[in-house]
């Protein structure tokens, strides 16, 4: 630490004002019935998975519940710290967050800092390097459900480096420079995803352009499709798009397996539409730490990244047990809501552990067809896994796999579908490595910046003409 930081005590640095540092309210203040469709936001750990508070998924409480909690309540600007349960999340409420006023469930507390002495963003950046992370779980119990013991009386005495306040404006700028840019390609990327997951869903699902041949031709529409045929006589047919409709036929055939299809098309089982590849076990002694040791993939890499948590391995695997960048990774076995899902690989070459399929596609296939499908297909997988849950962990077999059945479009559809979704996956794919790579260079430049080992310097004042 740079000696000319002074550190001072959250409780130093807390917002004057009564209740700054305060805990969630106990469970039993908030019921279920309590809960509604819009209103005041609880923010719970699954909103804490960044340096920002998720505004997604929340669970909500009338206004008049949440001024009973007028003690839980969170703003724009606070942090807030998991005490129990997924100990170690901290997040900051963003002074651009869709809504003004939060309650911060039973396993969360919320600090309101005095913003004439310190960032509350330094402060939430500190709390992601490892000294900060460090100090917050040094009263961490593991017994029973993990737990910051006295939480607020912990908190409160946590010391954090500050610099002067110009000082930390500067890296703040810095590192949330970073930080929105991930930020605008995940945005972005939702956008993009959502068109290709509407056009697979138009083409192969919902049979759009048969439906449009149908009516042109006069041909029937089954009664089930009738709703859907009735939309589409109310859209603006462009006939650029003309050329894909003569790749589809005029009228629909009834399928056991799947319903109503295009007349001539096939089905597949999923599980034939790729090979699908599961990852080995790697045993402990074969990790490694030297430097040209690959990765061992598991559903923690897939989604945050490799990390010091991370094991390493020299041993010599199967050359189907590699991945590197681009491949589909399916993960069957976890947490049914958050690890049972279809990802893109983007951190280089690795070992694929257990539990996870890496998607090889067939000579034939289109891989952003493969990929979507399987996307479409998270619900089912989802519900799947549900249903075979114990201790919270559920999975989609092999078995399961080739009881779900998918239509087997023609070659000449496929590779229509690939001249739009393509383009639109490689943009996707672009980001989503960009982010990969921004978030790298910030988490390496941020324990750098918060210790003062790296300085940004005050900005030069503008020369005025002569």
């Amino acid at each position: 630490m740079v000696n000319d930081w002074v550190e001072y005590k959250i409780d130093d640095l807390k917002a004057p004002v009564k209740g700054s540092i305060a805990m969630g309210p106990f469970g039993s203040r908030i019921k279920a019935e309590n809960f509604v469709t819009a209103g005041i936001p609880i923010i719970k750990g699954s909103q804490l998975h960044g340096a920002y508070v998720l505004d997604s998924d929340f669970d909500f409480l009338t206004p008049e519940k949440a001024e009973e909690l007028k003690g839980s309540q969170a703003y724009r600007g606070d942090l807030v710290i998991t005490h129990r349960g997924t100990i170690g999340q901290v997040s900051i409420i963003p002074h651009d967050s869709l809504y003004e006023k939060y309650i911060v469930s039973q396993s969360q507390l919320k600090v309101s800092l005095d913003t004439k002495k310190v960032n509350p963003y330094f402060v939430n950046y500190f709390f992601r390097t490892h000294l900060g992370q460090h100090r917050l779980l040094a009263n961490a119990s593991q017994v029973g459900v993990p737990a910051i013991s006295k939480a607020s009386s912990s908190v409160k005495a946590i010391m954090v480096p500050c610099p002067r306040l110009e000082e930390q404006n500067r890296i703040v700028a810095y590192l949330k420079t970073l930080d929105d840019k991930i930020e605008l390609n995940q945005d972005m990327n939702k956008t993009l995803e959502a068109m290709a997951q509407a056009l697979f869903k138009s083409w192969f699902v919902d049979f759009d352009p048969v439906i449009d041949n149908a009516l042109e031709a006069g041909n029937s529409i089954p009664d089930e499709l009738f709703d859907r045929a009735e939309q589409r006589k109310t859209i603006k047919k462009n006939e650029n798009n003309r050329a894909i409709r003569s790749l589809f036929p005029d009228e629909l055939e009834f399928n056991k397996e799947m319903g109503w299809i295009p007349k001539g098309w096939s089905i597949t089982p999923v599980y034939e539409v790729a090979d699908f590849i599961n990852g080995s076990s790697f045993k402990s002694q074969y990790f490694s730490d030297e430097k040209e040791a690959l990765p061992i993939v598991k559903i923690a890499e897939i989604k945050n990244g490799i990390s010091e948590q991370t094991k390493f391995t020299t041993q010599k695997m199967a050359e189907k047990y590699a991945i590197n960048d681009g491949d589909i990774l399916f993960s069957w076995s976890g947490n049914p809501d958050t690890s049972i899902d279809t990802f893109i690989w983007t951190g280089g070459k690795g070992w694929l552990n257990q539990h996870i399929f890496n998607v090889v596609l067939h000579k034939d296939s289109d891989k952003t067809f493969v990929y979507y499908l399987l996307k479409y297909l998270k619900p089912i997988f989802t519900e799947i896994a549900r249903d075979k849950q114990t201790t919270g962990l559920g999975h989609v077999t092999v078995k399961d796999m080739k009881r779900i059945y998918t239509i087997k479009p023609p070659v000449e559809v496929l590779e229509a579908f690939g001249l739009y979704s393509d383009s639109i996956f490689e943009k996707w794919y672009q980001n989503l490595f960009s982010s990969k790579e921004l978030a790298k260079l910030r988490d390496t430049l941020l324990p750098k910046l918060i210790s003062g080992e790296i300085r940004i310097p005050e900005a030069e004042p503008l020369v005025e003409d002569v």
